[in-house]
Order: C-alpha cells, then structure tokens, then sequence
C-alpha cells in the first residue's frame, strides 16, 4: 500500500494538469491511468482552443473556456521551458463557414462582442480576397481562436509533472474504491494507493469508476473520428469550421480532418463511412487537399455530459473527494482553468469563478 495526499484517477489533460498545480501547491500526488498517460481523448482531438459554433452554447461552458483560452499561451511556454517540448501553440484564428446545419446568427457580430471577441464577417467576394484557398459563401472570422498540438502538449505535462514527483501510473485501472477511516483507497489489481484526498478525472470512464460508491453522474462515452492527411506545410494558415467538421493544419503541413461525434459505446473501431465523410468535406471545402495522401485514421472517445457542461466539484457526503470530468470536446481548451479552480477547492480557498453550475445532479446531493 502506498500513500499519497491526493490520488488522482485519469491522466488525461484534466487530470495530469490538475496533478500539475496540486504538485506546485506542495502536495504529493499519485496519478492511476488505465493505459497509457495522455493517449486518450486528449491526445486524440484537434487541438483547437475555443467552442466550435460558440453561440449554440450555455454561458457556464463559455465562462470556462474563455478562462482556459486566456490562459493558454502562458500555459504553453510553461510547459515548453519544463519540459523542452513544444506545444506548437499558435494564435491562427478560426474560419467559421455559414451552413444550413449551422447558420450563423443574423446578430452574431453583436453576440461575439458581448464576450470580448472581436469577429469579422465576410461575404463571398470578400472570402475569395482573403481565404482563395477555400470554396465558401458566408464566412466568420474569430481571431481570438489558437490551437495547440494536443499530443506535444501531452508528452511535455507527462515530463513536467514526473519532474515535480507526481508518480504516473500507466496500465493501472482502478478496479476499487473505498474508505478506510480518514483516507480513500484506490485499488489496481492487488496493489493500492492510499490518499487523503482523491480526483476523478477519468474521461468517459468517470461513471464507472463512481458508480461503485452509488454515485451516479451523466458522463458518457462519445466516439470522434479524425482523419489525417500530408500536405504542405502553410497552406491553410487558419483553422476551418463548417458544420460539424472541421480542417486544422500543423506546422509540418499535416492536416487534421474531423470529426464525427457518434454514440457507440466504449467501441473505438474506425470507419470507412466516416474516412469518406470527413474526405469529402476536406476535399469540397480546401481542393488543395485532393491532392494530400492520407497517412492515418485513429478515433477517441469524449466524456459526454449534458449540455456541454463538465462536473467540478467535491462530492456531497463523501469527504476529500473530488470530480473533474465531462468536458466532451473542451477539456483541452479549459484544462488551465480547470486545474485552478481544482486547486482552490482542494485547499478551501477561494476560486475565480463560481462553481454552481458545475455541480452534481440533485440525486447526489440529497
């Protein structure tokens, strides 16, 4: 049995940059990963810091991610100088293009300045002198948009937080959770770690993992495909959204498709209908693409909740626990803030944002 102040469940972004501030904090921290350290949905995501179609959200996911996007660039160099890794974060912007699916708002110019964001709207002529690259009508510009390439940022909070003492776990699913007088105990097989406080941070496996204490919370597993092809490199400075479906370039030139959003359980398996969905998407909207090799087809599973919105927060009932989980397609975009306002609960001090709407269902709290 090995101890710790705080066990945390899940190193993906959430959890390994929670662990991170924790381990600044001065706390000893044990981090149990069912595979292998950032390789699960953060890993497998686009990297785009911002809400896709920002305006079909409710304000308390927006309020956390305008306070993750502010935060990133610092984030970022933080990591880079730790660890000599870069993140490749990039201030490029986000094309949104007008759809039947997702129509911009006739205001939404008004809308985006009620957040801060300053946004451009441009008409076909316009979009021909500014982005000849793409075939649109309509477009939006959300300069305000970065993206960051997750699997670098990954690889560099692994290193960080291993440099601080943080010990990482991989291949040890947590098969127990209980407690054992003052402490909680997370068991991995026939080994256990006990810790005074513990975090749930396990993506779309959260609700297995709290399911055992009679804990029942909306988290799901939601399945995304991305496609990756080769291109050249400064093609297409910007990101590009349409739809559901969005086109992300790296510096290297390799040129992110995604994604599908599909309810298919805990099954990752990739498709031929979604390869040849997300082809023909890149290839009507960017016709340099026809050109592009494909080099890969990988999927990962988001943890859905409802509305977007993740759970932060402690556990009613159950001291010295505490949930981060079910940001679906924002945990990168909102890990620094989250990690903050999990610090703060941990150590009873104040946060910088109100936690409310962040809370369990109601059936939890009675």
């Amino acid at each position: 049995m090995q101890h710790a102040d705080m066990v945390v469940i899940g190193a993906g972004v959430i959890g390994l940059s929670t662990a991170l501030r924790l381990a600044q904090a001065g706390m000893a921290v044990t981090v149990l990963e069912r595979g292998s350290a950032g390789r699960e949905a953060s890993w497998a995501g686009g990297g785009i810091l911002s809400p896709l179609h920002a305006w079909r959200y409710r304000p308390a996911l927006l309020r956390l991610a305008w306070e993750g996007m502010r935060r990133y660039r610092d984030f970022a160099e933080e990591i880079h100088t730790a660890s000599h890794i870069d993140p490749e974060w990039q201030a490029c912007g986000m094309w949104i293009l007008d759809s039947q699916e997702f129509p911009l708002l006739e205001d939404v110019i008004e809308w985006g300045a009620s957040w801060g964001w300053h946004w451009q709207r441009h008409t076909a002529t316009q979009m021909r002198e500014l982005a000849p690259m793409l075939r649109t009508d309509t477009a939006l510009f959300c300069q305000e948009v970065a993206q960051v390439r997750n699997p670098r940022l990954l690889a560099g909070l692994v290193k960080y937080v291993s440099s601080l003492g943080v010990h990482i776990r991989d291949n040890s699913e947590v098969t127990e959770i209980k407690r054992d007088g003052t402490y909680w105990v997370a068991k991995t097989g026939n080994v256990g770690v006990r810790a005074d406080r513990v975090l749930v941070s396990g993506g779309p496996w959260t609700a297995k993992i709290l399911a055992q204490l009679g804990i029942q919370v909306p988290i799901r597993p939601v399945r995304g495909q991305i496609l990756l092809l080769q291109g050249q490199a400064n093609s297409l400075p910007q990101i590009v959204l349409e739809g559901t479906h969005y086109l992300v370039q790296r510096r290297d030139g390799q040129l992110l498709i995604g994604s599908t959003s599909e309810e298919a359980g805990f099954d990752k398996s990739c498709t031929s209908t979604a390869a040849n969905e997300l082809l023909a998407f890149a290839h009507r909207v960017f016709p340099p693409s026809r050109s592009y090799a494909v080099t890969r087809q990988w999927s990962g599973l988001r943890p859905g909740s409802p509305d977007n919105i993740p759970f932060i927060t402690s556990v009613p009932d159950h001291p010295g626990m505490y949930i981060a989980s079910g940001h679906f397609r924002y945990g990168l975009t909102t890990a620094p803030i989250t990690a903050e306002l999990v610090r703060d609960l941990v150590l009873g001090r104040p946060t910088s944002l109100d936690l409310a709407p962040y809370g369990l269902p109601l059936a939890n709290k009675e």
